[in-house]
């Protein structure tokens, strides 16, 4: 009796209690991130942030600029090597050719063929091959013997008259020192007729080798170079040249046939060469220059834009991390109300559960009050069946405890588990009324259910009614026999539920009616399950009792 008058709320008070000294230990051990602090690390990450971020940016844009720098060379380089390499071949050519000529010249003097015929043979070859315009021939004493040209793209073979004086040239007096078979390379200058320059200009190399009858030398044969058309092979390629008097006789953005007078070797703000040149000497007697220039408004333009572009993605990149340190500490500061808010709805909700839990404790310990005093009470009764009565309000207020015991003592305080409470329940029934010496036999088969208290306490006392009806008549004289219990989830006629119970006892009497009778537990049976929406149902076919429940899950208001 002493504990069923337990209080229970010194108890509710420790839990609380020892909830927030645990609650107290675990955040005073964990770093609290105060907006404050939130605020310091956000800004040294965005420092962080920015100073990688722009060092990132500077090192790229050094890298681009030397790797631009870099190519521009390799392109310059590679005009002014093919450049050369056109001229090379170009003066390789020319030398074959004036090679090819003399001998053909010295075979047709030695043959005795008249100047016409060997004019005509040199016409010929200028009109075939349009990179010369002029071949001649020049006595020792440096008179012309035979002239023949293109001009205004036909060809003319000079009248002899008309032929002239070249002695006093440079190019003819080199050209007679040379020895038999050698050839010489004249400078590269402008063409003159007459005594004066021709017009319009003509840049020209001329190639000239002795011409030799047996054994004497009787003068010079020459082919002139008209370099015009390789200058034409430069068009819109940057390409430059100086001849050997460091004139400029090809540059698309400086006058022509004047002195060059920049540096070649001259850089620009960034120490980078303006110019790309190589030297060219033919066969060790002329020397002259080829060069390009360095695209600066091409390298500084792409430069341009690559350095907005990446100071605008930097910048961009810098902004969204900021916004996102932004959105972070709002997010976080969110976060921090919602877990305030959290935890003390954590916080009420384990108070909660735990007065339930002292609730269902305490309606368990008042029913058992209310059961022993009716225990309590039957003991001055000597009327057996009055005390039977007693006895039965007994079963039925311990099966409703029961329930409220299940409930506090499980983690779920909304469901008990069905298949535990019908056991516990049958055989503490069958332990009081049969004692614990009998062979009654309790067989189940219940599914996996849970259910609520306004349905577990209703269904509870129709089980305790019907168990307690066939321990009282159905094994009136014996201690033997067989109870079994089926509980499983239907989804027909609009139940939730269907329930068998029954036993191999002797039977329901035949002269009482199952549905109209005058006895308690059978109207309270019918009364629990309108209750429960349902319907019962006995099959008299069955031997002993057999109940056949169904009935739906009351929707629990809390």
């Amino acid at each position: 009796m002493s504990e069923i008058f337990e209080l229970k709320t010194p108890s509710l008070t420790y839990f609380l209690l020892i909830q927030s000294l645990k609650s107290n230990l675990l955040n005073n051990m964990k770093f609290k991130l105060t907006n404050v602090n939130l605020i310091i690390i956000s800004l040294i990450l965005f420092l962080i942030t920015n100073v990688l971020l722009w060092t990132s940016v500077v090192r790229r844009i050094s890298t681009y600029k030397k790797n631009i720098y870099e190519i521009e060379e390799v392109k310059a380089t590679n005009r002014v090597k093919d450049a050369e390499n056109q001229f090379m071949n170009l003066f390789k050519i020319s030398k074959k050719n004036i090679a090819l000529i003399r001998n053909m010249v010295e075979f047709e003097l030695m043959a005795g063929d008249p100047p016409e015929s060997i004019a005509r043979k040199l016409g010929a070859f200028i009109k075939l091959d349009d990179n010369y315009f002029q071949a001649r021939i020049i006595d020792d004493t440096g008179n012309e013997i035979i002239r023949a040209e293109m001009q205004n793209h036909s060809l003319q073979i000079t009248n002899p008259e008309k032929l002239q004086y070249k002695g006093d040239r440079y190019y003819f007096r080199e050209a007679l020192k040379a020895d038999k078979g050698q050839v010489y390379i004249s400078q590269l200058d402008l063409n003159i007729e007459d005594g004066k320059i021709e017009l319009p200009h003509r840049p020209t190399v001329r190639f000239f080798s002795p011409l030799f009858s047996a054994t004497k030398k009787i003068g010079v044969i020459g082919l002139n170079l008209n370099i015009q058309n390789w200058f034409d092979t430069f068009k819109g390629k940057n390409i430059g040249l100086l001849n050997a008097s460091n004139e400029i006789y090809y540059d698309e953005n400086q006058e022509l046939y004047s002195e060059f007078t920049e540096d070649l070797d001259k850089v620009d703000e960034n120490g980078k060469s303006e110019y790309f040149y190589k030297k060219i000497s033919l066969d060790g007697a002329q020397t002259w220059t080829l060069y390009t220039r360095n695209n600066t408004a091409l390298i500084s333009s792409k430069l341009a834009k690559f350095k907005r572009d990446t100071y605008k993605n930097a910048a961009m990149l810098s902004a969204g991390v900021l916004f996102l340190l932004i959105v972070t500490y709002f997010l976080n500061k969110n976060y921090i109300k919602i877990s305030q808010l959290n935890k003390s709805i954590e916080n009420q909700l384990v108070e909660r559960d735990t007065l339930i839990k002292e609730i269902h404790h305490r309606v368990k310990n008042n029913l058992q009050v209310v059961a022993s005093l009716l225990s309590l009470q039957s003991s001055f009764i000597k009327d057996e069946t009055i005390k039977m009565l007693f006895r039965y309000s007994q079963y039925r207020i311990n099966s409703m405890g029961m329930v409220h015991e299940m409930l506090y003592k499980s983690g779920d305080l909304s469901k008990i588990d069905y298949n535990t409470y019908i056991n516990e329940m049958v055989t503490a029934l069958i332990q009081s009324m049969k004692g614990r010496d009998n062979d009654i036999a309790l067989e189940t088969e219940i599914d996996n259910i849970y259910l609520n208290i306004d349905t577990s306490i209703p269904l509870g006392l129709i089980i305790n009614e019907i168990i307690t009806n066939s321990l009282k008549y159905g094994f009136q004289d014996t201690k033997k026999g067989v109870i079994f219990i089926r509980l499983e989830k239907v989804q027909s006629s609009g139940y939730n539920y269907k329930m068998v119970i029954s036993d191999n006892g002797s039977g329901f009497p035949a002269d009482v009616n199952f549905r109209n009778t005058k006895s308690l537990g059978l109207k309270l049976i019918h009364k629990l399950v309108l209750q429960l929406r349902g319907n019962i149902e006995k099959d008299n076919s069955k031997p002993g009792t057999y109940y056949i429940i169904s009935f739906k899950e009351i929707e629990q208001i809390s």
